[in-house]
Formats: C-alpha cells, structure tokens, sequence
C-alpha cells in the first residue's frame, strides 16, 4: 500500500506495476547495500524506471524505504491459527525477518532524529509501528479470552517488550539467538501470568 507518493502527472494514470518494481527494488538495495548506502539511481535501474520517476512518487528516500519496509511487511503476513501463543511468536519471527532481511534497522534510528519530515515520521509510525503493535496486542488479547492470561495482562508495556528486545540486543551490537522470537514470546507471556509450557502441552495433545 502506497500513502506518501508525490501527485502523478496530469491527466496520466499512476502504473501501479511501476510502483511495485520500485518498492521490491529498494528492499533488494537496503539488504545489499543498508539505509545509508541505498542509491535511488540503482533502485530505478533495477526497477527500469527513471530516478524522476521515483521522485515523482516519493519527496526522498527516507519516504521511499519507509513504504518499502511497509510493503515488505504487507507481502506475507503470518497466518493466523487461533493459537494466541503460536501467532504472538509467528508475529515476532516475522518481524525479525522484516527488519532483518530489509536491513531495515537503521530505519527506525532515523525516525527518531530530528531531520526527518514529520510526514515521513507519521507515515512510519502509521504504515509500520502501529500495524505490528495492533495484531501483537490481538495476539495477546486473544490469549485472554482463552483463558491462557489474566484479564489485567498490561499490553501495553508487553507489545513495548516484544519488540524491543531486539532493538536491545541492535543497541549492545549482539546478534539476537535464532530463537529469538519463541525465547521472547514465552518470556512476556510468563510475565504476563501465563504458562507458555503448559500452552504448548495443550496443543501437541489436541486438546
């Protein structure tokens, strides 16, 4: 989904095909080359389009990486199975992957500089932060009305928690485990009151 592209030429249609050749294109140069060394002239190339036409869509390239990274997100969103424990941690993996395979990490630094256009910094928090933070809560919520956490569970502070964790580890320069996803999942949720073993047995039984 595009939101912050710029107005398109008059009395042309947008070709969103374009669109989505230059979206894919930018992942493919955060991954390669990182925030900093993304270059639109290799984007548009690789896309086979033009640099004014990418301008033409997005003021700059801080705009253009965040509906990238949004885009990412939106291409396979995990599948929700009514297990609240098993979709918390499919949500965390996926996270993982966006933000890792993206390069995407300096990403979120930035919007919390002071030079990024407010617009952009709306748009991030609207197309990616808020999205994440929503279907992590009805992870959570879901767990409370099968009775696997308390009514009081803080989601607040937890969907903080989540995804936090991973900024930490970005923060101490250390690669997260590979179970990263599962070993966070359980550790909120027995914060939270639950019993992530006791879940889990439940599911292997059937029952």
């Amino acid at each position: 989904m595009i939101t912050t592209p710029g107005p398109a030429g008059a009395g042309r249609p947008r070709d969103t095909a374009i669109d989505v050749a230059v979206l894919e294109a930018a992942l493919c140069e955060l991954a390669r080359n990182g925030m900093a060394g993304l270059s639109l002239a290799a984007v548009a190339s690789a896309a086979g389009t033009t640099r004014p036409a990418i301008y033409r869509r997005w003021k700059d390239k801080t705009a253009l990486v965040v509906d990238a990274v949004a885009h990412l997100a939106e291409v396979a969103p995990p599948t929700v199975t009514g297990e609240a424990l098993t979709d918390l941690v499919a949500e965390l993996e996926h996270f993982r992957q966006c933000i890792s395979e993206a390069s995407a990490l300096p990403l979120a630094g930035l919007m919390l500089g002071d030079g990024v256009d407010q617009v952009v910094r709306e748009q991030y928090a609207q197309k990616i932060v808020a999205p994440r933070r929503r279907r992590l809560k009805a992870c959570l919520a879901a767990a409370v009305e099968q009775g696997d956490l308390p009514d009081d569970a803080d989601f607040t502070i937890a969907t903080s928690f989540l995804t936090g964790s991973w900024y930490a580890f970005a923060l101490a320069e250390t690669e997260p485990p590979a179970n990263w996803a599962s070993r966070t999942g359980d550790l909120v949720w027995r914060a939270l009151g639950g019993d992530p073993a006791e879940v889990r047995s439940r599911t292997r039984s059937g029952r």
